[in-house]
């Protein structure tokens, strides 16, 4: 709504004269105060509409909270990790915030015809209709004057002096009413153009104070809750990620299953499943009923060497029926059906009591038969306990990885704390393998590991990753593992910490000292979060499944990695309670560790292969044992020769990363043992040469003047002219 733009004033002189521009001046304000009163009428009418809106959008909304309220996450597993405890919850809360804005909009919307409908309809009945009032009154006594006046002046001159009095009179009185009404409706018609510029306006602007106070109050609400809600952006971020990670091993287990699928139904039952069940499956069970009929049901079968039970579970995935009940037959023997059988694949059940007759099953496939026969004729075997070999959790824990995990810790430390994405951006795979080769015994880093063009520090990081996941019992050891799961499944956060102190004190020495290494790094990483976006929480998505690996990969072991990394970030975020004094000192030189060494094996250039953001090397996996076939490629250069002395120098200048390993580990073949003399190789795989002083190779190819060269793992030979490098595992000898 504009103001009347163009109205001139009303003067009162005019009003006295009555002049036609005075009326033509009078009819544009009657006819503007008009057009106010229609748009007053409207103005009202729109913000009814507003107001039942949003009564109807806070209903809406209300609606929405109640179905928040209801909404109910379910978790596959036992256990929720305080991420997926709190975006549970979240809902509730964001219910809460609704309910809190939607309370302050019913107050507003409760004060609206009060504050601004009831007003409007005033402003518009009393001032606009006094107006009007007012106008009535003017033409009233205007057409009185009119009239009085057009009569008296038609008096003829013959009429008596009495009458021209009277009629004077009247003329008079008519004409002071007409005055008196004309200035007073002239003062109201003007007086209300003048009323609505701040009575009109400052209703419309309680009307919007209302909405403006209802959004500040929104916007104070919001203010409240945005810590919250950032911190639930950020959980919910670490559950996208987990969630993305456990989807890829899932999906990989899934395609390992379809891979051994046909060799599961090739088993034997020899070895005792989940729960101690030595086979499951469905087979058919034939019935006799009366008058020599027989009927065959679905059973769902399973069978328990130890206890010799085999239980059937009538079901029909088709026709499920809400009830069953298993029955339980403890056997003595199978035996396979002749041809009188009258269906394929039949195996007669013999059970232990022989007053019961034997059951007669019907197998899947002739394959799933003698699976089944195998499984109930084999006698349950005798279960001795493994004797625990000596030191099993620091088994590949010797001073070369221990080295090997300083020196990389220092050049990252010297260099790399700054750069975005540590630990998450994946190495090449070959520098991957090859750095993580130098951790066996006997090797030494290469020298120039300070040179970033050569040595990136994610190959580092991927490397120290690979050495730890390459360790044949992980980091928190398997012994502790169940422990470790159920202690970070623990709601409160004090009693998590400290169940985990207790864990990580049980540790072996050795394992308690590279966890505290490898934390204390990580420590100073989540420092410079700021810089490298490297949190502790994201660390711990790096390194949960480094530090902590199931014993068997299943679906379940998949779900719970979510719990490796809460251990991870727990730890870091109570290391100073967990480890009260600082990172071990390195030992002194004094040959290995009281451990039996477990070398990682010379890898080759590819097969390493990296997993997830995380850029975990996994050819280099826990099956790594000491190789006979290397040990005696490696006795075979074991003379002097003049090329060995001839190449550059790649020794470390850390004494302590070179670790002798000159005797084979028990087992190694006698002929191992006998220096060889030979010159000549055969290539076995392709490689390509990453310096100018590596020789570059395909499969069966011949290498000769083959001798040690200054590096562990490392030879030096001549192929089509040209001298250099070769990886020791690449090739085999040729007498």
């Amino acid at each position: 709504m504009t103001m009347g733009v163009g109205l001139q004033p009303l003067e009162f002189t005019e009003c006295l004269a009555d002049s036609p521009q005075f009326r033509e001046n009078l009819q544009r304000h009657e006819k503007e105060l008009e057009r106010t009163s229609q748009q007053i009428k409207r103005l009202i009418k729109e913000v009814k509409d507003v107001v039942q809106a949003a009564k109807r959008l806070g209903s809406a909304q209300l609606a929405l909270a109640s179905s928040m309220e209801q909404f109910e996450f379910a978790c596959i597993g036992a256990s929720m990790t305080e991420d997926e405890r709190v975006i549970g919850r979240s809902l509730h809360h964001f219910a809460h915030l609704i309910r809190t804005i939607e309370e302050e909009r019913e107050r507003m919307l409760g004060r609206a015809h009060e504050q601004i409908i009831q007003p409007l309809e005033k402003f518009r009945k009393e001032h606009i209709g006094a107006v009007k009032e007012g106008k009535k009154k003017f033409d009233k006594k205007t057409a009185k004057f009119c009239q009085t006046q057009e009569r008296t002046l038609s008096l003829s001159l013959k009429k008596p002096e009495t009458v021209f009095q009277e009629a004077d009179a009247a003329m008079d009185m008519a004409e002071r009413d007409f005055c008196q009404a004309s200035l007073e409706y002239v003062f109201q018609l003007q007086a209300v153009q003048e009323r609505k510029k701040f009575e009109l306006v400052e209703t419309l602007l309680g009307f919007v104070f209302g909405w403006w106070t209802f959004h500040h109050t929104a916007h104070d609400v919001h203010a409240d809750a945005e810590p919250r809600v950032r911190d639930l952006q950020l959980r919910i971020q670490r559950t996208r990620s987990n969630f993305e990670e456990t989807s890829k091993q899932t999906e990989s287990l899934m395609k390992k299953m379809m891979e051994v699928r046909q060799m599961s139904k090739e088993e034997d039952g020899s070895d005792d499943g989940p729960g101690g069940v030595s086979r499951a499956g469905y087979l058919f069970l034939m019935e006799k009923k009366a008058f020599g009929t027989t009927t065959w049901s679905k059973q769902f079968c399973t069978y328990e060497k130890r206890s010799r039970i085999l239980t059937l579970t009538p079901y029909n995935q088709i026709n499920v029926k809400t009830s069953w009940s298993p029955e339980a037959v403890c056997l003595c023997g199978a035996v396979a059906c002749g041809e009188a059988a009258e269906r394929r694949w039949c195996w007669e059940a013999i059970p232990a009591d022989r007053e019961r007759s034997p059951l007669t099953l019907q197998a899947l496939s002739q394959r799933d038969r003698a699976a089944w026969l195998a499984a109930v004729d084999e006698p349950p075997a005798e279960r001795h306990p493994q004797k625990a070999s000596v030191n099993s959790e620091e088994f590949a824990l010797d001073e070369t990885g221990f080295a090997f995990v300083r020196k990389l810790i220092s050049v990252i430390e010297s260099r790399g704390l700054e750069e975005q994405g540590l630990y998450r951006v994946a190495g090449v795979a070959s520098k991957v393998s090859r750095l993580v080769a130098c951790a066996a015994p006997g090797r030494r880093l290469p020298p120039a590991l300070h040179d970033p063009l050569e040595w990136e520090t994610k190959t580092l990081t991927s490397a120290l990753k690979s050495y730890l996941r390459a360790l044949p019992d992980p980091l928190l050891t398997r012994a502790l593992h169940d422990r470790f799961i159920a202690v970070v499944k623990c709601e409160r956060r004090a009693e998590r910490a400290a169940g985990v102190c207790e864990l990580v004190r049980a540790l072996p020495p050795h394992n308690r000292d590279m966890l505290l290494l490898v934390l204390a790094h990580l420590r100073k990483v989540a420092a410079k979060s700021d810089k490298n976006l490297m949190s502790e929480s994201n660390l711990a998505v790096c390194f949960g499944p480094t530090l902590l690996r199931p014993e068997r990969e299943t679906v379940a072991s998949i779900l719970e990695l979510k719990f490796y990394n809460v251990l991870v970030e727990t730890m870091l975020e109570n290391y100073d309670e967990i480890f009260e004094a600082g990172p071990p000192a390195p030992p002194a030189h004094n040959g290995l560790l009281r451990t039996s060494p477990t070398a990682l094996p010379t890898a080759s250039r590819n097969d390493i292969s990296l997993v997830g953001a995380g850029g975990i090397a996994a050819g280099v996996g826990p099956g790594a044992r000491y190789s006979p076939h290397h040990h005696q490629l490696l006795q075979h250069f074991t003379h002097p020769h003049p090329l060995a002395h001839a190449g550059v120098g790649r020794s470390s200048s850390s004494s302590a990363e070179s670790v002798s390993s000159a005797s084979p580990p028990p087992g190694a073949p006698a002929s191992a043992l006998r220096p060889q003399r030979c010159t000549r190789v055969r290539t076995l795989y392709a490689c390509l040469g990453e310096s100018d002083g590596e020789l570059s190779f395909e499969p069966n190819q011949i290498i000769t003047n083959v001798a040690p060269s200054g590096e562990p793992g490392w030879l030096r030979g001549s192929l089509n002219g040209k001298t250099g490098l070769v990886p020791e595992n690449y090739v085999e000898p040729l007498p």
